[in-house]
């Protein structure tokens, strides 16, 4: 017969092994849930719901939650991903006090800012998170959270350019994870894949090589892998880029694309169909070119306005907490103070409005009038310089430092000293750079431009700014503007041209960045500059 202390340890036993099996099945089904994901995430989304309405324990709930949202951010679909991560419907796994509980959905939030772009307050939380020691655990479900947490640190570095920090950071990631598991192999696979693309960028062509081929014969091997395999492919096709092997390059996006023919991986789908255009228009394949210009611009206007519509959910939602917030702390405050502050804070933020927009119209009015009354003498030193306007000269040199908007002058630093005669030599080939067109490069940096003159970056900086009048980045973006304005203005077949041509025929990375330069320098967008010269010429 058992005694009462003999028996109360055999519960306690039994007990423990339930509730051990019972943490190995949910660890199994995780696997699985991330092993979908990478295969098809609309079915992933209908197998994760299907375990969400049965789960009674939140921190299990927040888990799998947390996976539907990343589901969603590889659609592009970025409200559904925020409102499964962070919706006010969810506040019951919100309020669990555990550690895990916590980290995960602090790690959530993170994810969150970074799928919108929100870098900055991506890395501040991740930075926070990292400082707490407490979460350095021997555990396995600890162990891969952080490893999540130091890739997304990691591509917050890359973004910022930090290269460094950011191989460190995979680093650290790759050395979380210890299990044998489909997740870990997969965060493992992308952290390679990452890394190579950061030596890519950084012309280590032959240590980004080696990667991409160990991995491609990792993933060739795993056929189940979809997005794992269309993403190591689409690396490659950069690879083979770079060495101007660009009918390598279409066969290899081709392989990638067809993986995942039918399947919902808007955001991968749109960096193939990028790499597709920029390589057909390197073979000068005009109908190919524009056929894959229009799929990404296309599929990047969804995702961009799939953003912008995710970020304005985010505030709404923190707005509605910060809400809830303020009436927990304020209910005994009366109706009609808190109405005079809310009416006073509108009325406030009204004319902020306002006046910010005020100020902003005045400013593009004012760079208008300053880049067209700079556009004479440029124009007539480009036709001076050059008899063949097919490549023309650039940017003549703009003296007036009163011209540029004070946010755009590098604020002074420390002076350098450097000789008159190395001064007026440096001057000299900068004046024969803006006559030529090597400034649509699109791989012109301080470095590279350092070396073509014979000179270093810090004594090229000084005298950029020292008689320039602006930083480097900023002497490089108004050349390039120029030469895009002038051939507008010179020969009438540019008008035809789509922005993102015109963007990519002066040396910029993307659409929007050519945009963005373009508006911050004229005042106007370069449709509207378009429309201008149309109704000048009619």
């Amino acid at each position: 017969m058992l005694r009462p202390q003999n028996l109360i340890l055999l519960m306690f036993l039994i007990f423990s092994l339930l509730n051990g099996q019972k943490n190995n099945d949910f660890s199994s089904l995780v696997d699985k849930s991330v092993q979908k994901i990478y295969q098809n995430p609309d079915e992933a989304i209908n197998f994760i719901q299907s375990f969400i309405i049965s789960e009674q324990n939140p921190e299990h709930r927040l888990v799998l939650q947390n996976l539907m949202a990343q589901a969603y951010a590889m659609k592009g679909d970025y409200v559904q991903s925020v409102r499964m991560s962070l919706d006010k419907e969810n506040n019951i796994l919100h309020q669990s006090n555990q550690d895990f509980a916590n980290l995960i959905r602090d790690y959530a939030l993170a994810e969150q800012y970074q799928n919108l772009k929100l870098y900055k307050q991506s890395s501040k939380l991740i930075s926070e998170l990292l400082k707490d020691q407490s979460l350095y655990k021997s555990d396995e479900n600890y162990n891969i959270t952080i490893a999540k947490i130091y890739q997304l640190q990691a591509i917050n570095f890359s973004v910022n350019k930090k290269t460094d920090e950011a191989l460190s950071s995979f680093q650290k990631s790759n050395t979380y994870l210890k299990s044998q598991t489909a997740e870990n192999f997969i965060i493992k696979t992308e952290n390679d894949l990452l890394q190579a693309s950061i030596d890519l960028n950084r012309k280590k062509i032959d240590k980004a090589k080696t990667v991409l081929f160990a991995t491609k014969q990792v993933v060739d091997n795993k056929s189940e892998q979809v997005f794992l395999y269309s993403l190591t492919y689409e690396r490659l096709a950069r690879l083979s880029f770079l060495d101007k092997n660009y009918s390598e390059a279409i066969s290899l996006l081709e392989k990638a694309l067809a993986n995942v023919e039918g399947v919902d991986y808007l955001v991968l789908k749109s960096r193939i169909y990028d790499q597709m255009a920029k390589s057909y228009l390197a073979l000068q394949n005009e109908d190919k070119y524009r056929f894959y210009e229009k799929l990404f611009v296309d599929s990047k206007a969804k995702i961009d306005a799939s953003q912008k519509e995710g970020i304005r959910y985010l505030l709404k939602l923190t707005e509605l907490r910060e809400q809830q917030s303020l009436e927990q702390g304020r209910k005994d405050a009366s109706f009609l103070t808190r109405f005079l502050l809310i009416g006073f804070a509108v009325a406030v933020a009204g004319l902020a409005i306002y006046y910010f927009f005020e100020y902003k119209r005045k400013e593009e009015l004012a760079k208008q009038l300053d880049f067209f009354r700079n556009q004479k003498s440029y124009f007539k030193k480009l036709s001076d310089a050059k008899a063949d306007l097919s490549k023309p000269a650039v940017e003549p040199q703009i003296e007036d430092n009163n011209n540029l908007q004070e946010s755009e002058v590098k604020q002074p630093k420390k002076s350098i000293l450097i000789s008159k005669e190395k001064e007026d030599e440096i001057l000299q080939k900068l004046d024969e750079l803006e006559k030529s067109d090597r400034f649509l490069n699109k791989e012109m940096s301080l470095a590279v431009l350092a070396g073509q003159l014979e000179t270093n970056t810090k004594y090229l900086s000084e005298i950029i700014n020292k008689y320039k009048g602006k930083n480097f980045n900023l002497y490089i973006n108004e050349l390039r503007v120029n030469y895009i304005a002038y051939m507008l203005k010179t020969n009438p077949i540019y008008l035809n041209y789509k922005v993102s041509y015109l963007a990519e025929v002066s040396g910029f990375s993307s659409h929007s960045a050519f945009t963005t330069v373009f508006k911050s320098i004229t005042g106007m967008s370069p449709n509207a500059y378009i429309q201008q010269i149309n109704q000048s010429n009619k």
